[in-house]
């Protein structure tokens, strides 16, 4: 049984001190250069990069088989750019699409995008890689905010929402977003952060979500929770 109460997620906001050390371009010219080629391998991680916003170093290596060397080599073509996040003062490599990665991909590139992007943004980020872990094969979409990305496998679209200090974003979101239909994953540290959704789930047309906590991303276990008015508990996992 998971112990919920004494987990301290690696991504939680509160229990960590964060400082994000961002990286500048100089110049906001894309170039589109024909022998700038890039591999199959390359490719699906860019496009994946560019509709999250950052990925980790070792998330990359791990969900898109990018080793150290060809890592590198993607930052050396501008394909990335490397900049840091430090946790507790320890470095941690992360890495945003570069002015050539975004060639055919981001058709509204903006240099150094990233500086708009906070703390709690990048720790979404990385935690939504995170919940990638879990699956073999699927493909990651661009979605509106506060949803930080989407995933689709099986014919299947998921909405990614990732709390972190709190859901009032999404709250608003769902108040004024009526007849929303999708299927939503809710990656938490902590099923009492996310009580205020219950009110949505208690409607005439409750949503279609899920709760995963960090424990399970961590572990690398697939239990989700679904909400049940009738349990005193509310959420049960399975």
């Amino acid at each position: 049984m998971l112990k919920t109460e004494e987990f301290i997620s690696p991504f939680s906001y509160i229990h960590h001190k964060w400082k994000i050390n961002w990286e500048l371009i100089t110049s906001n010219q894309k170039y589109d250069r024909p022998n700038e080629n890039r591999t199959i391998q390359e490719e699906k991680a860019l496009e994946a990069i560019a509709s999250v916003g950052v990925i980790g170093g070792l998330q990359i290596k791990n969900i898109f088989g990018i080793g150290k060397q060809q890592l590198k080599s993607m930052c050396d073509r501008h394909l990335l750019v490397r900049h840091t996040i430090e946790k507790n003062d320890k470095e941690i490599p992360i890495y945003t699409i570069g002015k050539y990665g975004a060639n055919h991909i981001m058709p509204e590139y903006e240099v150094n995008y990233w500086i708009e992007m906070n703390t709690i943004e990048v720790l979404k980020c990385l935690s939504f890689f995170q919940f990638c872990y879990l699956f073999n094969d699927l493909e990651i979409i661009p979605t509106p905010k506060p949803f930080t990305a989407g995933i689709r496998m099986n014919n299947k679209t998921y909405y990614i929402y990732v709390e972190r200090n709190g859901i009032k974003d999404l709250m608003m979101y769902l108040k004024w977003k009526r007849q929303f239909n999708k299927r939503i994953f809710l990656i938490t540290e902590n099923l009492d952060y996310v009580k205020d959704i219950e009110i949505f789930m208690e409607s005439d047309q409750p949503l279609m979500l899920r709760v995963i906590l960090d424990e399970q991303l961590k572990e690398r276990e697939f239990d989700i929770y679904h909400y049940d008015s009738s349990s005193t508990e509310k959420w049960i996992k399975g």
